[in-house]
């Protein structure tokens, strides 16, 4: 992930209509999910910590608060490297009741979205049938989908790092299956956390037991850039964070007095696809 690549003609595009679907929506009363799955932020003490040091907001935003810029490159950087025509058929995993997936229901594509929490899937659906869009939400785990259809695309922004190792390789199977001939499986993440911290990682975790082609560059390129910080690891320290990593097995008690003066991690993504 890099900051700049939000400054091409296509990025500003994209993040003008995200912009202008935010407005509408909202507009109408309606809600969608902030970049951490949820619809309040109020009180949230690692989300803004989370955002890193330093952290600048892109100049115009419709709403800052709710979509720090990551979460439009992520939108950017997916729909720049994919041909999301309407009609299409997405299948968007954990992505119920987001930007992403109404900004694909906006653009006149066949949405179907999973998440295990059943407010983002009710909300959804009460968007897309006030937006009259063709979107579907189903509350489902992704580890355990069922569907008797197959996509075109399928998709995932930054949820994969939430699986277990053993549960992302035996995920990317079940979507493989769900795929037609020649469809396409793209994909944001967390790296440098969550156990995908490396080029290996990336193709240990995601490429080598897929049964899928890569797209673009055959190999995870890291451009040795972060954005983002692990609350845990913030200075000064934030107790709230310390124990609740600890009390919840993510960081190790002899990590209680470690922090870091830099962030520690960033956004990146991985472009598959199946063979005809």
């Amino acid at each position: 992930m890099d900051r700049n690549d939000l400054e091409s003609e296509k990025a500003l595009e994209i993040i003008n209509e995200l912009n202008s679907l935010i407005r509408e929506v909202q507009s109408r009363k309606l809600k969608i999910s902030s970049w951490f799955g949820r619809f309040d932020l109020t009180g949230d003490g690692f989300e803004p910590i989370m955002r890193g040091y330093g952290y600048e907001p892109l100049k115009v935003m419709a709403d800052a608060k709710n979509f720090p810029w990551f979460k439009y490159w992520e939108i950017v950087w997916l729909t720049s490297h994919n041909d999301f025509r309407p009609e299409s058929s997405v299948l968007d995993l954990g992505g119920s009741s987001s930007l992403f997936s109404f900004y694909l229901a906006s653009k006149g594509l066949d949405v179907t979205t999973i998440d295990i929490q059943e407010v983002l899937t009710e909300n959804a659906n009460h968007v897309a049938r006030e937006m009259g869009w063709k979107l579907r939400s189903i509350t489902m785990d992704m580890t355990k989908m069922r569907f008797t259809e197959k996509f075109e695309n399928i998709t995932s922004v930054c949820v994969f790092e939430h699986l277990c190792k053993d549960d992302r390789i035996r995920t990317i199977r079940t979507i493989r299956d769900l795929l037609v001939e020649g469809g396409r499986f793209s994909i944001t993440f967390d790296f440098g956390i969550s156990h995908i911290n490396t080029p290996s990682d990336v193709y240990e975790q995601f490429i080598k037991y897929s049964g899928l082609g890569v797209r673009g560059n055959q190999t995870f390129v890291d451009n040795g850039k972060r954005y983002l910080l692990h609350p845990f690891y913030h200075r000064p320290w934030f107790w709230k964070a310390k124990a609740y990593y600890i009390l919840h097995g993510y960081c190790k008690p002899w990590e209680l007095f470690k922090t870091k003066d830099t962030n520690d991690f960033t956004f990146g993504a991985l472009f598959q696809e199946k063979e005809k």
